[in-house]
């Protein structure tokens, strides 16, 4: 078991007026050029409610073995709240890690193959997204073998194996298709075929020097190189995914089958398979965009995720809010 772990978050500020003219203006100079898919510019993927407060107090209650946290962000972007004194906080410009012919960027996907160049950052280290949290007292055995392998939950992805690769991609959505390049390189390096697993959604832990074998690979190296010049996502690119499976084929990752629990109008079904699956779900995070609906099911959860969605009106990021107020109300060391 390794002694360090750190957590990486990326996070932006959407309430800063430059930042929107400069998404706005980039967007309308690229839309058309590329495959900009669905959503890569909406303001539910950058729309901040407050989420990152409440994810650090997750961290500081659950996780108080983390040895340090980088926050990457750009454009001058620190959150008010957040003491930058205190000796587990690093702020992480965008160019401190990008190339500069990469900025300004509003790609997170971009950003996120960039993150083993943060200096110091330690050989094991956890991602988070600003909407994760943990839920219960995590123990770093939790996302780390005794070996040091990386624990990673995934779920099934749905797989044509009967049709050419190309055409099977191409009936799925913007997000999956990226899922899929992804398991893409897998199969050319190795010859293991993943394409009917995808990422689970959660806080996901890495190895930082296999992460960097494998974006230097020559056979993505220059996928990798390219992408990272794109200011927004796209269909033609490969996620952070690659290195979770590139872990499991190398030997650097066990690979657990997660199964969230359901919550919903179907009460009696629901229960039934909580109950089935109960040993799967203990251990699986729960990703929702409306926390209301979802209480039943976040309550026994080690880690979930409030996902904002275009379907989340002003009432619903109200009642998120106050959701995370009650779970987390105690102001943490990181606060000011």
């Amino acid at each position: 078991m390794t002694d360090k772990i750190d957590i990486v978050y990326l996070w932006v500020d959407s309430t800063d007026e430059n930042w929107r003219e400069q998404k706005d203006k980039w967007f309308e100079k690229i839309n058309g050029k590329k495959p900009v898919y669905r959503g890569a510019a909406g303001d539910e993927r950058f729309r901040d409610n407050g989420e990152l407060l409440y994810s650090f107090r997750s961290v500081a209650e659950c996780a108080p073995w983390v040895n340090h946290i980088y926050l990457i962000t750009g454009f001058g972007h620190v959150p008010k709240w957040l003491n930058t004194k205190h000796p587990k906080i690093t702020i992480v410009p965008h160019e401190q890690i990008m190339p500069k012919n990469a900025l300004p960027t509003f790609n997170a996907t971009a950003i996120e193959m960039c993150i083993p160049n943060i200096p110091g950052l330690a050989e094991h280290f956890i991602l988070m997204n600003d909407d994760m949290f943990f839920n219960k007292k995590i123990s770093p055995s939790f996302f780390y073998d005794a070996h040091g392998r990386a624990i990673f939950n995934y779920s099934k992805n749905a797989y044509d194996s009967t049709i050419p690769f190309e055409q099977w991609k191409s009936t799925l959505d913007g997000y999956t298709q990226t899922l899929a390049l992804s398991a893409k390189y897998i199969d050319d390096m190795f010859g293991k075929q993943m394409y009917n697993m995808r990422p689970s959604h959660g806080i996901d832990p890495y190895i930082k020097s296999s992460w960097i074998a494998c974006r230097n690979n020559s056979l993505i190296k220059k996928q990798i190189d390219t992408q990272i010049k794109n200011k927004f996502r796209t269909n033609d690119e490969v996620q952070r995914w690659t290195m979770n499976m590139y872990d499991y084929a190398t030997g650097h990752a066990v690979f657990h089958h997660a199964r969230a629990a359901k919550y919903g109008r179907h009460k009696i079904s629901n229960a039934i398979y909580n109950f089935i699956h109960w040993f799967e779900i203990r251990k699986s995070n729960v990703v929702c965009t409306n926390a209301d609906l979802a209480k039943s099911a976040i309550k026994h959860a080690p880690t979930f995720c409030i996902n904002d969605g275009p379907e989340n009106d002003k009432n619903i990021l109200r009642k998120n809010r106050e959701f995370l107020e009650s779970r987390f109300p105690n102001k943490c060391e990181f606060e000011k």
